[in-house]
């Protein structure tokens, strides 16, 4: 059952707000943002993330400093459950949405596994070979730097080859191929080469 967070904490606005709060908080981020960028990152309207960033602060959950007429808020680190909060934030994040709307116009990937710890990630990094498995083609540098956005500069264990690299494996049934390929917990996001039906 997944845990409806907007419903404990009031409004879908507000859960997203606490949780990038919190999980940046927990990176040693806690340089804070401004109303409009948070805005974007989260995809809220702007009157949305103003009434909630007031409410907050209210609350003592957050603070804010002025820099350049614009208030930056940031994390009150002697907020009472301060630690309750990382750990609620930690435990339900699950990043499997981002990573598939990522993915969904990315038409140039021919094979896309994600491993189903990935939406462990903040908590442990898991004993799966690989987070993520893609076959064909990817902006590095792009990805890099979704990766580093939703799993809060974690590292990420992903693999990329080529369509021919990966034929040219499978005729000598590659070890780590192999391993990759069979190993338990594997979600298909993408298979047009069918090989979910092939090969594992």
């Amino acid at each position: 059952m997944k845990l409806d967070l907007s419903k404990i904490f009031w409004s879908k606005c507000r859960a997203k707000l606490l949780e990038k709060f919190f999980l940046e908080y927990e990176t040693g981020n806690n340089d804070g943002f401004h109303m409009r960028a948070l805005s974007r990152d989260l995809d809220e309207q702007i009157n949305s993330i103003k009434r909630e960033l007031d409410n907050l602060t209210a609350m003592w959950v957050l603070k804010f400093k002025e820099e350049l007429r614009k208030k930056i808020f940031f994390v009150n680190p002697n907020f009472l459950l301060l630690d309750e909060f990382k750990e609620i934030f930690l435990k339900t994040y699950n990043p499997i949405d981002k990573i598939k709307a990522y993915f969904k116009p990315k038409t140039d990937l021919e094979v896309i596994i994600i491993h189903e710890n990935i939406k462990n990630k903040l908590i442990e990094d898991g004993k799966n070979m690989l987070d993520i498995f893609m076959i064909w083609d990817i902006d590095k540098d792009d990805f890099n730097d979704f990766l580093a956005s939703i799993f809060y500069n974690r590292k990420v264990k992903y693999a990329i080859i080529s369509t021919d690299d990966f034929y040219s494996r499978l005729s000598y049934w590659d070890k780590l191929i192999k391993n990759i390929l069979n190993e338990t917990g594997n979600i298909y996001l993408k298979d047009n080469l069918k090989v979910r039906e092939k090969h594992a």
